[in-house]
């Protein structure tokens, strides 16, 4: 079999779980205008929305055109306004809005229709006035004028026509219950309405500025840090606005808009190309169990070999199974931390360990507060470690140096002479 087969099996099989676990969900995609001004970009994309609706995902697009915006003005020599980050939308460049917005739309759906012609059941866009708007009004003395705001959606139709097998599609026009038209800010738009659908995830193509320095993955908490640090208003503004959806949508993507591909591999490998900010736990904790023996095996034989942990053998594992504690993320365990009761109320942490995929990101702490929560309920009152390598790490944590003659007896008989292990002990 050749190589290249042999890739796509295993990409395949890797990939299969995300596929089960993403049928039947809620995805929005923000799409900015910068993306779709490049055609094989755009051709790209509508492929994979198109591969997505086919293996059960229900997509929502909202389509922004900033610069097809700015340039239409500009070849009219027509100047326009910004105010707090929001363009003043005049009666005199509305029509130019339509007409723009118009155009960017069919070119969408032109597109999306070439990219899936050879499917069996094409992808179907379909929009509404699903978005009910209302003027921004005047603040501080400034008048926004036909730059508006949501004032609510209609989350029932859009689910209907999302449960018929259709993509919605939303633009930045909206309208209010007196017949008028409204420019809206999309990526606002993209939020609320993820919010109000209740999606299970919310993807956002972004610049590189908005992205700058962002890490693979934020809880809330971390969001906030960065929010307060960052010294860009642009990134700000817009993590700000993000931070607005996780009360509902428990998972935001944001990827590199130059790269369209994003969309597939954000969704269908472990550990996607973006920055993911999430609100429930990416990872969890929970007892080992038969199953796991695999795992563990795969997560620890590299640190054997390196010699940081002793060795065990399968049938060892199998026999100590229910003293391990793991991190698991997406079915893969990721980081391990065995408990032995030794002797009265004393108890040894052993095969503490984390992927070097996930370090720094505290999983090491957590796994040891849970060790240690687990000590307490058992009794224990005491936890002693052996240790090569990460002497100064428990230090850290609470551990003391101590010598051999203070492990229990039974373990020091056992002391391995070679290895010289530093003996480390906690009082809980």
């Amino acid at each position: 079999m050749k190589q290249s087969e042999l890739d796509f099996i295993n990409t395949l099989r890797q990939s299969s779980r995300y596929i089960e676990q993403h049928r039947g969900k809620t995805c929005v995609v923000y799409l900015p205008g910068e993306l779709m001004q490049a055609p094989d970009t755009l051709k790209q994309l509508s492929q994979d929305v198109g591969l997505l609706h086919n293996l059960g995902l229900k997509i929502v697009l909202v389509m922004g055109a900033t610069p097809q915006i700015n340039a239409a003005l500009e070849k009219q020599n027509i100047p326009w306004q910004h105010q707090q980050q929001f363009r003043i939308t005049t009666l005199e460049i509305l029509p130019i809005f339509q007409q723009t917005i118009g155009i960017v739309r069919s070119q969408l759906e032109a597109v999306f229709s070439q990219a899936t012609c050879m499917q069996a059941n094409p992808l179907t866009l379909i929009s509404g006035n699903w978005v009910i708007a209302q003027p921004i009004g005047v603040i501080n003395g400034i008048d926004f004028q036909y730059t508006g705001k949501l004032r609510k959606i209609n989350h029932t139709a859009i689910s209907g026509s999302l449960d018929a097998g259709q993509i919605a599609l939303l633009t930045p026009l909206a309208y209010s219950l007196t017949g008028e038209v409204f420019n809206l800010n999309t990526l606002e738009q993209a939020c609320e309405v993820a919010n109000a659908i209740q999606a299970d995830k919310l993807m956002i193509f972004a610049n590189p500025q908005q992205l700058q320095d962002l890490p693979k993955q934020l809880s809330i908490p971390e969001l906030d840090h960065i929010i307060q640090d960052s010294s860009d208003p642009e990134q700000v503004r817009f993590l700000q606005q993000l931070a607005k959806t996780n009360h509902t949508v428990k998972r935001v993507h944001i990827m590199e808009q130059e790269n369209p591909g994003a969309l597939l591999l954000e969704l269908f490998s472990l550990d996607g190309v973006g920055t993911l900010i999430f609100s429930d736990r990416y990872h969890q904790l929970r007892p080992a169990t038969i199953e796991d023996v695999g795992g563990i095996l795969d997560l620890i034989s590299p640190l054997e070999e390196q010699g940081v942990l002793v060795k065990r053998s399968r049938e060892r594992l199998e026999l100590e199974i229910e003293n391990f504690i793991l991190v698991e993320r997406d079915q893969h365990i990721i980081g391990c931390a065995a408990l032995y009761p030794i002797a009265g109320q004393t108890g040894e942490l052993a095969c503490l360990a984390v992927h070097e995929s996930y370090q720094g990101q505290e999983l090491g702490t957590e796994l040891l507060k849970a060790v240690e929560k687990k000590a307490l309920t058992l009794g224990l009152n005491r936890l002693f470690l052996l240790t090569t390598h990460t002497h100064h790490w428990f230090i850290e944590h609470g551990f003391g140096l101590e010598s051999v003659s203070a492990l229990p007896s039974e373990k020091q008989s056992l002391y391995n002479l070679q290895r010289l292990s530093k003996v480390l002990i906690k009082v809980l």
